[in-house]
């Protein structure tokens, strides 16, 4: 009887250790992000970039440059690891969806060609019919930027949980990337009695409080989601969307050879929001020299867009694609001051060379900065 229960022990014993050592010699589930973090851990210098929307921003919080959850993870992990040189990258504008960030993420995170790269844009793709393939491109476009480069989508909410979220998390799996669904971690608080607004300020937007707790459970996670063990997923080659948007190009028009009847000028520097400052996100512009003004280039293309700024009293400018109007964008706002928009619109066919010609119909108050296409 002894012997049965020793036997028994011991198999049981030498079980746990058989999979302690497969486990082990799994590796990290997430290699990137196991990467980065140790990184970290031996002092390294480290750079992180925070792509999304107002709340990574930190919209309402007292002081978005120290108590957003984007500033509060970077000082976390800081305290953390107090050897790694940690250089945050700001590239969150508010109310600005997935659509814009795969094109403007040329110019505000892949030059820096972060360690990791935080990407939300749950709240504002909320019930985006592409949202999901223009994420897909931000995904694409930061692998080809850095095979060894750390993804981690974040999911947010507002005082609901987005529509969005369920087509991230599939697009997450799909790459084997991490996720950190905040909405989820805070749900079970709200259901215990926690009110939306003792952390959100307009149903939306965390308070400081708020943004305490987004920090504390994505810090939570991260930690979480770094030491995990398990077969890592490769890279897949087949997208799960069209992929329309992998090819995201941004041209900034007051570089082209040939202005036309417009001319070079500077971005304002007063914004409806900081987070919305047209200087920080455009790093030229250029204004129709007279009413009528034409600007014409040819890129090969398959969607054309404007990036541009809003500002009151704002003219209006037509786009063109060999002779055809594909998209008239207005340019007024009633909000003070100035602040960055975009309009863009994929077109039938092929990709194939195209005239585009933009006109100002009226040159007051009509400023634009790039010339968006997909190919």
């Amino acid at each position: 009887m002894k012997m049965t229960v020793l036997l028994k022990i011991t198999m049981g014993l030498g079980a746990v250790l058989t999979a302690l050592a497969v486990r082990g010699a799994e590796g990290p589930q997430y290699p990137a992000l196991a990467k980065c973090t140790q990184a970290m851990q031996d002092s390294q210098r480290v750079k992180i970039a925070y792509l999304g929307g107002s709340i990574t921003w930190g919209a309402t919080a007292s002081d978005p440059l120290k108590t957003s959850w984007r500033a509060l993870v970077t000082s976390g992990l800081e305290v953390k690891f107090p050897g790694a040189h940690i250089q945050a990258i700001d590239a969150a504008i508010g109310g600005q969806p997935s659509k814009l960030g795969v094109f403007r993420m040329d110019r505000d995170v892949l030059p820096y060609k972060p360690d990791l790269c935080f990407v939300e844009f749950a709240v504002n793709d909320w019930d985006a019919k592409d949202g999901q393939e223009t994420m897909e491109g931000i995904v694409r476009k930061l692998r080809a930027c850095r095979k060894d480069m750390a993804i981690v989508l974040v999911i947010l909410g507002t005082g609901f949980p987005s529509p969005a979220a369920a087509r991230q998390i599939e697009l997450a799996n799909h790459y084997g990337l991490p996720t950190i669904d905040v909405y989820a971690g805070v749900k079970p608080k709200l259901d215990a009695g926690l009110k939306t607004k003792d952390i959100l300020t307009d149903g939306c937007h965390p308070n400081d409080a708020g943004y305490r707790l987004y920090a504390d459970l994505i810090l939570a996670e991260l930690g979480r989601l770094s030491d995990a063990r398990g077969p890592a997923k490769p890279a897949p080659d087949t997208p799960l969307t069209p992929n329309r948007y992998e090819s995201a190009t941004m041209v900034e028009l007051a570089k082209l050879p040939d202005l036309g009847g417009w001319k070079a000028d500077s971005p304002s520097v007063v914004g409806t929001w900081f987070d919305q400052q047209p200087s920080r996100w455009q790093s030229s512009a250029v204004v129709p020299g007279t009413n009528g003004a034409e600007l014409a280039t040819e890129v090969p293309c398959t969607g054309l867009g404007l990036y541009y700024e809003l500002t009151g009293g704002g003219g209006s400018i037509v786009l063109a694609a060999d002779g055809k109007t594909v998209l008239e964008i207005k340019t007024d706002q009633t909000v003070p001051f100035q602040r960055v928009g975009y309009s863009f619109i994929l077109l039938d066919g092929p990709a194939q060379k195209r005239k585009v010609m933009l006109t100002a119909p009226r040159a007051a108050n009509t400023k634009a900065a790039y010339l968006l296409y997909t190919r």
